[in-house]
């Protein structure tokens, strides 16, 4: 599949922005075809899950809507999702690119203004129309390696345990490094450097490391501000730990691809 012309999906909307039908058309054109991806049972509960997460909602001025089918981001992703893809030997999924909703706080706050969503089957994509090259690239990295990971772990949103989610994210950031630089890792990857407290871990991750399912841990793996639970904690902790297993075993992301999330934590953690 790789990289689909959201393009078209998006000329479409701008062409018929006046009609009164534009909530209709909004759920046609970029919420039905992203329902395989995901377990809504209505499109629209599917559309607010998404624009709470950061897809551009349906009042967008065309003109931001213009700047982004001008950009030429269907061409990087694609030039990243293919050259991974013949690196990796990984699947050749879908790889969906959409306009992010520009006034987002959180997105713009912590996630540096774009945001991405990998599954063994598709990988979706909020960003904006002037998003940097290698910003672009770094993004599509970090959620096709998502894709490959899951693609050889077999894990399900039911079945995934902590451990293994901080440790797909980790994972994902070196993939970053590695493939386009050190200089385009997530903002979270940074966010306690200097002030990191080890209680953090012993009271909040550890002992739900192999807690599993998603919906089970998100305070744990996001934080949690009326819990104390520190922002992005799991994500944070996640890529440390997945840093210091790869500088002590020398190994690269092609290597740490079929490696266990337990062997992680026990390289990443010897002293």
């Amino acid at each position: 599949m790789g990289i689909v012309k959201t393009n078209r999906w998006i000329e479409l909307y701008v062409d018929h922005y006046e009609e009164q039908s534009v909530q209709a058309r909004y759920r046609q054109l970029f919420i039905q075809p992203l329902q395989s991806l995901f377990a809504y049972s209505t499109d629209q509960q599917l559309a607010t899950y998404l624009q709470k997460i950061g897809l551009f909602l349906p009042k967008t001025r065309k003109s931001r809507l213009r700047r982004f089918l001008n950009s030429d981001c269907w061409t990087v992703a694609g030039e990243q999702f293919n050259a991974l893809k013949q690196k990796w030997q990984g699947p050749n999924v879908p790889v969906f690119l959409l306009p992010a909703n520009e006034e987002h706080k959180r997105l713009q706050a912590e996630l540096g203004g774009k945001m991405g969503l990998g599954f063994p089957d598709g990988i979706v994509l909020f960003i904006s129309g002037d998003i940097e090259e290698n910003d672009l690239k770094a993004l599509v990295t970090h959620e096709y390696h998502h894709v490959c990971r899951l693609w050889r772990t077999q894990e399900t949103e039911s079945s995934i345990t902590l451990l293994e989610s901080m440790v797909m994210e980790g994972l994902a950031e070196l993939a970053v490094i590695e493939e386009v630089g050190e200089a385009y890792v997530a903002p979270w990857t940074k966010k306690y450097d200097g002030h990191w407290q080890e209680e953090w871990f012993v009271r909040y991750l550890e002992p739900n490391l192999l807690r599993k399912g998603r919906s089970h841990y998100k305070p744990f793996l996001y934080g949690d501000d009326r819990a104390g639970i520190p922002a992005m904690l799991g994500y944070y902790y996640g890529f440390k730990l997945c840093k210091a297993a790869a500088e002590r075993s020398r190994k690269d992301t092609l290597a740490f691809l079929d490696e266990d999330a337990e062997s992680v934590l026990r390289i990443g953690t010897e002293t």
